[in-house]
């Protein structure tokens, strides 16, 4: 399913692509350009992205009722990248110059702000973090009437707002001035203050949608986080198999959207990290494409946990732990498998007091028995908690009979 299909199964009112163009995919509020040029992707599906270069380039949006009509609830949000820390304040995006307002306005240091004006109340939302210059982010926002007001980065929703509790205590924003993106055509506010904004400079933006009414009232932090954002994240790389993810051996995997990709082998796939680490700020570590299921293995100090999977598949993440059965009469033979299967782990034939063993499984059956001692077998161990220390208490079989 292309990424332009899951924005529109959403049903959006509007969708720019800005694949080069400023049309709009799914209405009919076409972008008037004044200034921006054609620069590189920076989401799935797109072939160009659309940049503002210099701080007077804007792209104008017609008035429409469903975008900057009075509004009980709204959403709107794309994919911004910028290639410095700018000069503040600027203008990402903004309905309304004076009075009533909803704009997205980056500060000092990058710092992302969602501004929302509705009479004399002021909301406003900010990103936990800088946006980091060349770092391609999907920027998401939403109102809802006496509800929640919210910023997102990558489909988290930002901690830091205006009131604390993050309510609106409004019923609507009322009707503002045509939208733009980038550079504001008048004077512009801020929180009901007089502040001179203008275009970031070199701003990509890519796939930039808006809902209105119930279809903003719809989307949950799940469908942002799902459907918004990790469907249009680009891989940092692609994975097919064991040999390409060794070559990713003792790496450090960067602060970006999306490190790794593992492609769709039409089945179930087992992978094994060999201290691949994961920046803390990378929105997610492993996506699987696949709709079966991905075993993936953190070994020597890999790390990975934020994990993805758009086409309904499963992953299995699994650090190596230890698992020891303890204590235990010398010379007790002790085999470990997979869980529900007869695919053999680790064992010994003859043991000393205790036994330890590496498992690289989430869940795992331990056998063990010495002649004359009752039969042991312990099914379904969870192994995805970290090491387990198994308790035995071997007991004499009265009816042991030799065969």
């Amino acid at each position: 399913m292309a990424y332009i299909d899951d924005i529109t199964a959403l049903s959006p009112e509007h969708v720019w692509q800005f694949d080069g163009a400023y049309t709009d995919f799914f209405g009919a509020a076409n972008g008037t350009n004044a200034g921006f040029a054609t620069s590189t992707a920076i989401c799935e599906g797109a072939a160009n992205s659309v940049e503002s270069n210099n701080t007077a380039d804007r792209v104008t949006i017609p008035t429409q009722a469903d975008i900057d009509g009075a509004a009980t609830s709204k959403a709107l949000g794309g994919w911004l990248r910028v290639n410095s820390i700018q000069l503040p304040p600027k203008s990402v995006y903004r309905e309304g110059t004076t009075g009533n307002q909803y704009n997205i306005i980056m500060w000092a240091g990058n710092k992302l702000m969602l501004d929302i004006v509705s009479g004399s109340v002021v909301l406003q939302a900010f990103s936990n973090n800088v946006l980091k210059p060349n770092r391609i982010y999907h920027v998401f926002t939403r109102f809802i009437g006496g509800g929640e007001f919210a910023l997102y980065i990558d489909g988290v929703k930002q901690a830091i707002t205006v009131p604390t509790n993050a309510q609106a205590g409004v019923a609507n924003i009322p009707a503002r001035t045509a939208a733009e993106f980038a550079d504001p055509s008048g004077s512009t506010e801020a929180g009901n203050a007089t502040v001179l904004l203008n275009a970031p400079t070199n701003g990509r933006y890519n796939y930039w949608a808006t809902f209105f009414g119930a279809t903003a009232t719809a989307l949950t932090d799940s469908l942002i986080r799902t459907e918004l954002f990790e469907k249009g994240a680009l891989p940092s790389v692609v994975v097919n198999n064991q040999t390409d993810l060794d070559a990713l051996a003792n790496t450090l995997r960067p602060d970006e959207p999306l490190n790794i990709r593992v492609a769709d082998n039409g089945g179930n796939l087992t992978l094994i990290a060999d201290n691949i680490t994961h920046d803390p700020l990378a929105s997610i570590h492993i996506q699987w494409m696949g709709a079966g299921t991905l075993t993936y293995i953190n070994t020597n100090g890999s790390n990975a946990s934020i994990i993805s999977t758009p086409n309904g598949g499963t992953i299995n993440l699994i650090t190596p732990a230890t698992l020891t059965a303890a204590p235990l009469i010398p010379n007790t033979e002790v085999r470990i498998y997979e869980s529900g299967t007869i695919t053999e782990l680790a064992g010994i034939e003859s043991s000393g007091a205790s036994f330890s063993a590496s498992i690289q499984a989430p869940f795992v059956d331990i056998v063990i028995h010495k002649q004359d001692y009752v039969y042991i077998r312990v099914d379904g161990i969870d192994m995805t908690q970290g090491n387990v220390a198994l308790p035995v208490n071997q007991q004499f079989d009265r009816n042991y009979n030799g065969d």
